[in-house]
C-alpha cells in the first residue's frame, strides 16, 4: 500500500458551488497529483450541482483504509457534525472564508488555502483572508484562480508559513475570562445567555467560553435561530468535551438549555425586508428574556443578537431586569464593524474587538482589543 497524501476541501454549511465545481474537475485532480497528493475528500455543503468526478462516501475512514496503490481517488459528502477527523488525516486543507474553519485548520497546524466566496453580500470574508495571508498564516485566492495559486504559490507558502502559537490563545482566553469575572460579584452565580450564530460565530464563541468560570456563570442558556441545526450539534459536542476534560459526570441538562427564535435576517436578505422579520423575532425574544431574565448576555455578531439585546434593554428600561451585555466583534471583522457591531457599540456594557484597526472606529465607553488567536504585539 502506498503512502496516502490527502487534501480536504470544506465549505461548511454554506452554498459555494463555484468552489465545488473546480475541485471536482479532472484538471484539479491532475494538478493535485502533480503536487504529490493522491486522495481528495470534499465536504460539499449545500451544493446544488451534480458531482461528476468523485464518489459519494460519508464513511471517509473506510475510504482511506480501503485505499490500494497510489492512484488518485476522490470522494464527497454533504456534512457531518464534526469535520475534525477529516482535518486531522489531511496534509492540506482548502476552505471557504469562514473564521471558524480557518481557525480549526491553523490550530491543527495544517497548511490552509482559503478560497473567498465573492458572491456573498457585503462580503467580509476578504478582510480576514487578506489579513491572515499578509501575516503568512494562509494563502488566499478565489475559485477561478485556485489551480494557478496552488501551482505557483503553494510550495513557497508551505515551506515558510507562520504557525499558530497556542500559548497566545490560551493567554488571551484567560484574560477574557478574568476580565469578564471582574465585572460581576464573585459570591453569586450569574445566569448566562449566550447568543449563537451559524458557522464561524459559533466556533469563535465556544473558544471564548472555554476558560469562563462555569461556577460563576451558570446555567447557560444558548439562543440560536430556529433554522440553525449545526450550532445545536456543536453545543452537544462542546459539553461532552467538558465532561471529558473535567473527568466528571455531574454536568446535566440543568447546566444548560437551548432556546430557538425566528431568524431576524437571512443570508442575502435585503435590509428593508429584514425590518419585518426582525420585528417578529423581537416579539419572541421579549417573551424569552422575560422568562429567562439572564444576568449577562454574551454575543459576537450574528443578527440574532440584535432583537435579543434590544429586548434586554426594554426590560431594563421598564425596571424588570437589568442584564449586562458583552459584545465581541467577530474575528472576521478586521477593517470595518459589522452591522451588529455598529448597533451594539451604543448599548453594550463591554465591547471587545479583535484587531487594532477597529479601535478608532468604536463609539463605546468600555472597549477593549483582545485578539484571541494571533499575537498582535509582535505584528
Amino acid at each position: 500500500m502506498g503512502i496516502r497524501r490527502q487534501v480536504f476541501v470544506t465549505v461548511g454549511t454554506t452554498k459555494f458551488d463555484s468552489l465545488i465545481d473546480v475541485v471536482d474537475s479532472i484538471e484539479f485532480h491532475n494538478m493535485l497529483s502533480s503536487l504529490g497528493y493522491n486522495q481528495l475528500v470534499i465536504q460539499i455543503g449545500n451544493y446544488s450541482g451534480t458531482i461528476k468526478n468523485s464518489i459519494e462516501n460519508e464513511d471517509t475512514d473506510s475510504f482511506r483504509d480501503n485505499a490500494r496503490g497510489t492512484e488518485f481517488r476522490s470522494c464527497y459528502y454533504k456534512y457531518k457534525p464534526s469535520l475534525s477527523n477529516d482535518m486531522d488525516t489531511s496534509d492540506l486543507i482548502i476552505t471557504h472564508g469562514g473564521s471558524g474553519t480557518i481557525l480549526e485548520t491553523l490550530e491543527k497546524d495544517k497548511s490552509c488555502v482559503c478560497v473567498i466566496n465573492e458572491t456573498l453580500m457585503h462580503n467580509h470574508q476578504t478582510e480576514l483572508a487578506e489579513k491572515l495571508a499578509e501575516l503568512k498564516y494562509i494563502i488566499s485566492t478565489v475559485p477561478e484562480k485556485l489551480i494557478d495559486t496552488l501551482e505557483s504559490k503553494f510550495a513557497d507558502y508551505d515551506m515558510n508559513r507562520k504557525h499558530l502559537d497556542a500559548s497566545v490563545s490560551q493567554r488571551a482566553l484567560k484574560e477574557f475570562s478574568s476580565s469578564l469575572s471582574d465585572q460581576f460579584p464573585k459570591d453569586k452565580t450569574n445566569k448566562t445567555m449566550v447568543v449563537l450564530g451559524s458557522g464561524g460565530h459559533t466556533a469563535e464563541m465556544f473558544y471564548l467560553l472555554s476558560k469562563v468560570d462555569k461556577k460563576q456563570f451558570t446555567p447557560f442558556n444558548y439562543v440560536l435561530a430556529n433554522s440553525d441545526n449545526r450550532s445545536e450539534d456543536k453545543i452537544d459536542i462542546a459539553h461532552k468535551q467538558r465532561l471529558s476534560t473535567n473527568n466528571t459526570n455531574t454536568i446535566t441538562s440543568d447546566d444548560y438549555s437551548i432556546s430557538k427564535i425566528p431568524r431576524s435576517r437571512n443570508v442575502g436578505q435585503s435590509y428593508f425586508n429584514s425590518i419585518w422579520t426582525t420585528l417578529i423575532a423581537l416579539f419572541f425574544c421579549l417573551k424569552l428574556l422575560y422568562k429567562e431574565r439572564p444576568d449577562v448576555i454574551i454575543c459576537n455578531g450574528p443578527g440574532t443578537c440584535i432583537p435579543i439585546c434590544f429586548s434586554a434593554l426594554l426590560l431594563k428600561w421598564f425596571r424588570i431586569k437589568k442584564s449586562k451585555i458583552v459584545y465581541i466583534e467577530s474575528l472576521a471583522r478586521v477593517q470595518n464593524l459589522s452591522l451588529s457591531g455598529k448597533i451594539m457599540q451604543h448599548f453594550s456594557d463591554w465591547f471587545v474587538v479583535q484587531w487594532f484597526e477597529l479601535m478608532g472606529k468604536v463609539n463605546s465607553k468600555n472597549v477593549s482589543v483582545l485578539n484571541i488567536f494571533f499575537d498582535l504585539i509582535n505584528q
